[in-house]
């Protein structure tokens, strides 16, 4: 908690990276930012400390968003459960004064690990409504209301190293008790097959599908015709790449990359390999955050060092892949420059 307050204030966090709620309400910006100068221009959402802990000290709870791609620990956190779930994840955070409440009654439309890290919180968890079953963003499903919910399925209060998980769409509310709280909600956020559909017609449409006439009486193409319009694998595809542009980045290219010789030991280095494809002219490698393509000739390499159990060489991927000394060294070279190999005693 104290790492999280410390980056807070002393590094002129700017909204929306935080914001302030207190009994259920958002309070406005304007009331903890300021206008700075920078360079030639200005920006009006840099936070004000001391506001803020004016604000903290009269109930306000103040709400850290988007962790991952500001605290590298927590970033670490997000990608490998990103990696282990094969789902989007974000971290937030939520520290409460003493005896105060911050968000109202809610739902979240994402699954929710909620990882107490100091103090104590008080939860009420509902069953899901009818309309809260599975909810989609897009819809704008109403909150829940008191009136609507009985007795709570699920209440207890977490204390310092507790782990509550919350699927999608079920209702609840929390309190921080006598002692001030702190707490991260680790978001588990949902591709739906709602979005997927939508893509992938987009996609078929765009390649020429669906482009018979509606006429009057006709009866509109079935279920079946639609599925066999799509592509399952560039449906996995779109998914894969909606999940890692909404991670950090998880493969950095280094800052002076080396240059191995033909024998220097090489390794993949650690982050997610999307795919690799190939068509008539063209290898492409998904990196997580971009993609890299080369040419065709390049792909025996590439499935070369993604089979690797070990360290690799210049020299024995040329072998295994059947390319001439120049190209090898090159595409390898590229793989370093990128970041996915890298000096296997590095």
């Amino acid at each position: 908690m104290d790492a999280l307050w410390a980056d807070l204030l002393a590094r002129g966090t700017r909204a929306p990276g935080f914001r302030l709620v207190r009994d259920g309400a958002t309070l406005p910006a304007s009331s903890y930012c300021r206008r700075a100068g920078i360079g030639h221009g200005s920006v009006d959402d840099v936070i004000q400390p001391n506001r803020v802990l004016e604000l903290y000290a009269e109930g306000a709870t103040v709400v850290l968003q988007g962790l991952q791609f500001t605290d590298p620990h927590l970033a670490r956190v997000a990608n490998n459960l990103a990696l282990e779930l094969d789902q989007a994840v974000q971290v937030n955070a939520y520290l409460t004064p003493a005896s105060a409440r911050g968000l109202e009654l809610h739902f979240d439309y994402h699954d929710v690990f909620v990882v107490q890290l100091d103090g104590e919180k008080h939860w009420r968890v509902w069953e899901p409504l009818e309309r809260t079953r599975d909810p989609v963003r897009e819809a704008r499903v109403p909150m829940p209301t008191w009136d609507e919910l009985g007795e709570p399925a699920l209440e207890l209060t977490l204390t310092a190293g507790d782990c509550l998980y919350l699927p999608r769409g079920f209702p609840h509310a929390a309190a921080a008790l006598e002692r001030s709280s702190a707490h991260l909600t680790i978001g588990i956020l949902a591709t739906t097959w709602q979005q997927a559909m939508r893509h992938a017609l987009d996609e078929a449409v765009a390649a020429g599908a669906l482009r018979g006439s509606v006429r009057p009486g006709a009866e509109p193409p079935s279920l079946a015709l639609l599925a066999e319009q799509l592509d399952p694998v560039a449906i996995e595809r779109w998914r894969l790449r909606s999940i890692w542009r909404r991670q950090p980045a998880t493969r950095l290219r280094p800052l002076a990359p080396a240059r191995p010789d033909d024998t220097t030991p090489l390794r993949v280095t650690p982050g997610p390999l999307v795919w690799l494809d190939c068509a008539a002219d063209t290898a492409q490698l998904g990196l997580g955050d971009r993609v890299l393509t080369m040419p065709a000739a390049a792909h025996p390499l590439l499935v070369a060092v993604l089979r690797s159990e070990g360290p690799v060489t210049i020299a024995g991927l040329r072998d295994a892949s059947g390319l001439d000394a120049e190209s090898a060294r090159t595409v390898v070279q590229r793989l370093v420059v990128e970041g996915l190999l890298a000096p296997a005693d590095g």
